[in-house]
């Protein structure tokens, strides 16, 4: 039996084939069942955050913060 993130590897592998498209500046996957917000960047890994509060996306949309309290 796989470990539960293998639910997310399909999602995953789509995002990761997104952010190489010319534009992106980011992508976020939340995982509500486990509680973490995968971030990702063109030309950088994959960024996991455990049970974050909120989540900033920085200068791409800046002054923007996703309370994570409000989506659990």
């Amino acid at each position: 039996m796989g470990s539960p993130s293998d639910n997310l590897q399909p999602l995953k592998d789509k995002i990761t084939e997104y952010i190489q498209e010319p534009g992106i500046q980011l992508g976020l996957l939340i995982d509500r069942k486990n509680r973490r917000v995968y971030i990702y960047r063109p030309g950088q890994t994959e960024k996991c955050l455990e049970d974050p509060d909120t989540v900033s996306c920085g200068s791409v949309l800046p002054g923007f913060v996703l309370n994570m309290g409000k989506i659990r």
